[in-house]
């Protein structure tokens, strides 16, 4: 069995698909014509074992956003996510003690969910992160995924809380969209940047100390115990681009070769770079991408020299490295990290 998964395996259960679907008819769209083409059936949909692809999922996607007209569909569809929607997981959510736990418990077992995406948290002093990165290429849809996830996180937020929660930031790993003006209404007076590397929302730490009046212990380890157990042992949980970018990231300097990438998946060569054009990209755009989010992140975040960083991403030269800083980022790495240009 392949190490990841791609566009065409059936992994994604029937919960968020149903939330969209139930959605877009509040909006008008026929349930028939949402269904068309998708290989969907109302069996399927009511089935704690029946899975789809995300190439279906796709489709849904698409005639959902033709039929409502919404290009915010991903906000609306997000709102209407309720706990019990992500099953026995919401369940180990809901009886969590505190928000950090509660997001330990979904980070822990959310792939069974939602495999699409990547996501992991950190904390840095005052401020915690949720960075959301692609499992495998969201295009064209990466907006409105995201919009999904995040409208999701802000929902279950309020319900743990009971009031709006403490972004500080926002980062969007794609281009701004027409309806700008629907983020407003999620993040108002919270600073907004489009076109980043990846997905990241900034919060105040002090959040996840706080407490859930509604924890109950002995439900919760009973519920995610269920979680591990009800994890498919026979499909892989984790895409292709996310397995790509962690034998990247874990890669010291040298990045692995095709050939040893694919051994390290348990695929050939070539099935691996068919997989991949497949999904709009390729091992050296994966590896160009690897090196401009460490490059970034080293410049912004470490005191290493401009020389170090180059060595470290195994550039033969330190020019070489500011010509494609430059390329990536629009300046160079001296005024990236603030002080004088350089050339």
């Amino acid at each position: 069995m392949k190490a990841f998964f791609t566009y065409s395996d059936p992994i994604v259960p029937p919960h968020h698909p149903r939330v969209l679907i139930e959605t877009a008819q509040a909006q008008g769209a026929s349930r028939a014509a949402l269904l068309e083409n998708t290989g969907l059936t109302e069996a399927m949909l009511v089935s704690p074992d029946a899975r789809i692809s995300y190439a279906q999922f796709a489709v849904l996607t698409s005639n959902a956003l033709r039929l409502t007209n919404n290009p915010g569909l991903g906000f609306d569809a997000g709102a209407n996510v309720r706990l019990p929607n992500m099953g026995i997981l919401g369940l180990a959510i809901m009886s969590s003690p505190t928000v950090g736990a509660a997001l330990d418990v979904a980070l822990r077992h959310y792939r069974a969910i939602a495999p699409l995406y990547d996501l992991e948290t950190r904390v840095e002093g005052d401020v915690a992160y949720l960075t959301v990165r692609e499992a495998i290429p969201l295009a064209p849809f990466a907006a409105f995924s995201t919009e999904f996830l995040l409208s999701a996180f802000d929902r279950q937020g309020r319900g743990f809380l009971g009031r709006a929660l403490p972004i500080l930031k926002v980062r969007l790993g794609y281009a701004q969209p027409e309806h700008v003006a629907r983020y407003r209404n999620l993040y108002a007076d919270v600073p907004l940047a489009f076109d980043q590397n990846f997905t990241e929302v900034a919060f105040d730490a002090a959040l996840l100390a706080e407490p859930n009046a509604e924890a109950d212990p002995l439900t919760a380890k009973v519920a995610e115990q269920y979680c591990a157990q009800e994890a498919p042992a026979t499909l892989p949980s984790t895409g292709l681009l996310a397995q790509v970018r962690r034998q990247l990231s874990a890669a010291a300097g040298r990045p692995p070769s095709l050939t040893e990438l694919s051994r390290s998946l348990r695929t050939s060569s070539r099935s691996l770079r068919r997989f991949l054009q497949s999904m709009g990209t390729s091992y050296q755009t994966l590896i160009d991408e690897s090196r401009r989010v460490r490059a970034e992140e080293w410049v912004r975040s470490t005191h290493m020299t401009i020389e170090q960083v180059s060595g470290r991403l195994g550039f033969s030269d330190v020019r070489s490295f500011r010509r494609a800083f430059k390329r990536w980022t629009g300046v160079t790495p001296h005024a990236f990290r603030g002080g004088p240009g350089d050339s």
